[in-house]
């Protein structure tokens, strides 16, 4: 079990932004938040490079043992296409 030297237990990155967060449990409002997102904003876990919607007021368990990794944004093919490419 990793505790983090900044004394915050879990550490998520939403759009390349590290966020320090010491509560279990969020919803996908409050991390949006914690972000500065608008909450109205659709969230995607992103992990081993896909992507997986996050409903809206969903709760998110976080994992002391690893970083997890959100983006925010549209479910668009030519999105999708684009990342692929880079």
């Amino acid at each position: 079990m990793a505790y983090w030297d900044i004394g915050f237990r879990h550490i998520v990155d939403v759009d390349s932004q590290l966020l320090a967060i010491d509560a279990e449990v969020i919803n996908s409002a409050t991390l949006l938040a914690k972000a500065n997102q608008p909450a109205d904003r659709q969230l995607w876990m992103v992990r081993a490079g896909e992507r997986f919607r996050v409903q809206p007021r969903q709760l998110l368990r976080l994992s002391r043992d690893e970083v997890l990794f959100f983006e925010t944004g549209s479910d668009s093919r030519i999105e999708a296409a684009q990342r692929l490419a880079a």
